[in-house]
């Protein structure tokens, strides 16, 4: 391999783990939806969709190697939605 053949196998190796990664956590999800679990669906489901997020934002976002004040702005981000879900299932659940 040459010099430029090894860096082009480096640049591309992070973004095929996380695809293989989201594979797996979506095959798990497939699954769960043939298997009865009960709320334990919902959970699971949830559990494997906030993996998928982190896997995202860690890799494909390249929060691993950006600046202080990017990472500021990605969790900032992530509070204000978080914040926005609160209140809109707050919401729902307090309709009868």
């Amino acid at each position: 391999m040459t010099n430029g053949d090894r860096s082009a196998h480096r640049l591309w190796r992070a973004p095929a783990w996380a695809w293989v990664v989201l594979m797996l956590l979506f095959a798990i999800n497939l699954g769960s939806a043939f298997i009865p679990l009960g709320n334990g669906n919902v959970i699971l489901n949830l559990f494997v969709a906030a993996v998928m997020v982190v896997v995202l934002a860690i890799f494909l976002m390249d929060l691993q190697n950006a600046q202080t004040l990017v990472r500021v702005v990605a969790v900032a981000g992530l509070f204000w939605v978080v914040l926005m879900f609160s209140l809109v299932f707050s919401d729902y659940l307090s309709r009868s």
